[in-house]
């Protein structure tokens, strides 16, 4: 998928929040404010927003490969984006990474890649 392709599926609401980050709806809760999961209780708040349904992200960003723009690995917060479901943009230009192939997630386990750091994009050196 292309960066314009992504760029058009965002359909999140984005404002702009100061300096270089934007609010953007939860991505854990789906702007709910609730645990998705209901592991503490369905009542509970979500434990990336805090119950506000929207999380500050980078403002050049894209979204988080190894958790796919959801925020969560399985039932566990995804460690790469810590829940928001979006990275910050590496600057420069970018190449699929060689070890996951653009995934984020390392083969042998629902581990990041450690090569990209689980983002699945690696800066091109010439």
């Amino acid at each position: 998928m292309t960066h314009v392709q992504q760029a058009a599926e965002k359909t999140v609401q984005m404002d702009r929040v100061g300096g270089n980050m934007v609010e953007v709806t939860c991505s854990f809760c789906r702007g709910t404010g609730k645990d998705p999961f209901g592991i503490m209780s369905w009542l509970s708040n979500c434990c990336v927003c805090g119950g506000r349904g929207m999380v500050q992200a980078p403002a050049l960003n894209r979204r988080c490969a190894h958790c796919r723009g959801t925020g969560a690995v399985k039932t566990f917060t995804c460690t790469v984006c810590r829940g928001t479901g979006y990275v910050p943009v590496i600057p420069g230009p970018l190449l699929p990474c060689p070890e996951c192939r653009g995934t984020g997630d390392d083969a042998s386990s629902a581990l990041a890649c450690i090569t990209c750091r689980g983002r699945g994009w690696v800066s091109h050196k010439s």
